[in-house]
């Protein structure tokens, strides 16, 4: 099974300026944990990526102001991807290797979609190699 046919094609997108309390309200506006870093607001090249998580982790629970955080203090620069017409094993074995739980999928230089563990979950109930990818990646803190 290649990547392109589990991966979600609908992307969010914040600007590299944008702030961690922009990057959380876009999340919130479109019911995403991740959103993807720009230096457009669409498209663009992928600089890197924010998740909720990372806004918590970094920022609120670090007591800095939402407001005066640019994403790019804190995001994952310049993440790993893989090419929509990778075969999904790579996508489960590149998420252990680096502890992604999203990785950005990206064709001719642009990003075309985002992967995440839980879009290899259903392959993976068949798939003894995702299966250990997957557990590999969950047992880390």
């Amino acid at each position: 099974m290649k990547v392109e046919e589990r991966m979600t094609k609908s992307l969010i997108f914040v600007n590299v300026s944008a702030t961690a309390e922009e990057a959380a309200k876009k999340m919130q506006s479109e019911n995403v944990g991740t959103v993807l870093v720009s230096d457009k607001d669409m498209l663009g090249v992928l600089k890197g990526l924010v998740t909720d998580r990372q806004i918590v982790t970094k920022v609120v629970a670090a007591g800095k102001k939402p407001s005066e955080v640019k994403v790019i203090d804190f995001m994952t620069k310049d993440p790993a991807t893989i090419s929509p017409d990778a075969d999904i094993h790579e996508a489960g074995k590149i998420m252990g290797e680096y502890g992604y739980r999203r990785l950005p999928v990206i064709r001719e230089g642009e990003p075309v979609g985002i992967i995440s563990v839980a879009d290899l979950a259903e392959h993976a109930k068949t798939c003894d190699l995702c299966t250990q990818n997957i557990m590999k990646e969950l047992q880390k803190p």
